[in-house]
C-alpha cells in the first residue's frame, strides 16, 4: 500500500516513502525537492560553499580573514585543547615521525 503526503511548501501530493525525509520516526513536512532548494539557498547565504567549493586560492583569502578576525577564539581553544590533552602532540609528531622513516 502507497501512502501520499502533500508537502507544505509546493503544495503537491507526492509518495510518503519515496519524496520525503524521514525525520525520526516520523515524516517531515516538506518534500525533498523543496527541503534541498531551501538548504542550497541557505548555504549560499552563509558563504560556507566558499570554504568548501571554491578553488585552493579563495579557500585560502576566506581561512585567514576568519583567522585575523577570530584570533581570540582560536588561541582559547588551543589553550583549552593543551589543558585536555596535554600528550597529544608528543604522541602525534612520535607517530608522524615514526611513519616518515618507515
Amino acid at each position: 500500500m502507497v501512502d501520499f503526503k502533500r508537502c507544505t511548501k509546493c503544495h503537491e501530493t507526492k509518495e510518503t516513502a519515496r519524496d520525503f525525509y524521514l525525520c525520526g520516526d516520523k515524516w517531515r513536512s516538506e518534500c525533498r525537492k523543496c527541503t534541498i532548494k531551501r538548504n542550497v539557498i541557505y548555504q549560499r547565504k552563509i558563504n560556507s560553499w566558499r570554504s568548501r567549493f571554491g578553488s585552493d586560492e579563495i579557500r585560502k583569502s576566506y581561512m585567514r580573514d576568519y583567522y585575523s578576525k577570530n584570533k581570540e577564539k582560536f588561541a582559547k581553544y588551543r589553550a583549552e585543547f593543551r589543558e585536555r590533552f596535554p600528550n597529544y602532540y608528543k604522541e602525534y609528531f612520535k607517530n608522524r615521525d615514526l611513519k616518515k622513516d618507515g
